[in-house]
């Protein structure tokens, strides 16, 4: 059934200079009491924005995916056109990744969009491999997980940023292990990838929204529209990435 599973992009944003910048601030807290209240006004307002970017990828997907399950012709499509719509999925990140400092916020926007759609293509053949019943519990199991990590990366005061290249170091090489499986297809082994998986993108959840807090704190205004959309993407790709490796454990029998 692995076979069936939508690709596990997750880039960063490298080329977007001036979103780093805001991520990577070390001292993002003010000092003065009225300067941290009106900050903290200024994050919330910029952490709505991007759960509910975030929640209208999920929608979409969630109705793109039922929609593609129950009609057997989108079913057979996607089956001759799996590769095609992966490799557009990757263009998207890349995309999003390399030219956002030269798109626009409503082109960013379309292409995050865009990018939910295609995900929830890829996601219609998962409701009938695995079942409704393993796809309720998988979702039910990363909503929870998500949300956790999320009030971590939110309330912990440890600065998760020393966690990013030891998890990206850890992507890769899960993604080895993901090719190297295709040819192997040992069980024991995709078990252990799957533990692998939970892990790693419960900790990304975690570090992706402590970014976040750092740049809603921060002062750089004229980047947040940008970053919201970035950021949502990122707090997506955790989730989706979290629900797949937890449908792998539910839907083992299917």
């Amino acid at each position: 059934m692995t076979s069936n599973k939508p690709p596990n992009w997750r880039l960063d944003f490298p080329h977007y200079s001036r979103y780093n910048n805001a991520m990577n601030q070390d001292s993002y807290l003010p000092s003065d009491e009225n300067m941290q209240v009106n900050s903290a006004a200024r994050a919330r307002v910029f952490l709505n924005k991007v759960y509910m970017w975030m929640a209208a990828c999920m929608l979409l997907t969630a109705g793109v995916a039922a929609y593609t399950a129950q009609d057997m012709q989108s079913l057979y499509w996607v089956q001759e056109h799996r590769l095609l719509l992966c490799l557009s999925t990757l263009g998207i990140v890349v995309a999003m990744s390399f030219l956002a400092n030269r798109l626009s916020s409503g082109a960013l926007a379309v292409l995050l969009l865009t990018f939910a759609g295609v995900q929830g293509i890829l996601f219609g053949p998962l409701l009938i491999c695995f079942g409704l019943q393993s796809v309720g519990k998988a979702f039910a199991c990363t909503a929870i997980t998500f949300g956790a990590m999320s009030i971590y990366g939110l309330m912990t005061k440890r600065n998760l940023g020393a966690w990013g290249r030891a998890l990206m170091m850890t992507l890769i090489g899960l993604l080895v292990a993901l090719i190297v499986n295709i040819f192997w297809a040992n069980g024991v082994f995709d078990f252990i990838i799957s533990c692998v998986g939970v892990v790693l993108f419960s900790l990304f959840t975690a570090y992706d929204t402590q970014n976040l807090l750092k740049i809603g704190l921060s002062n750089e205004e004229e980047i947040k529209s940008k970053a919201a959309i970035l950021g949502a993407l990122n707090l997506y790709l955790d989730f989706i990435n979290l629900f797949i490796y937890l449908l792998r454990f539910f839907g083992r029998d299917e």
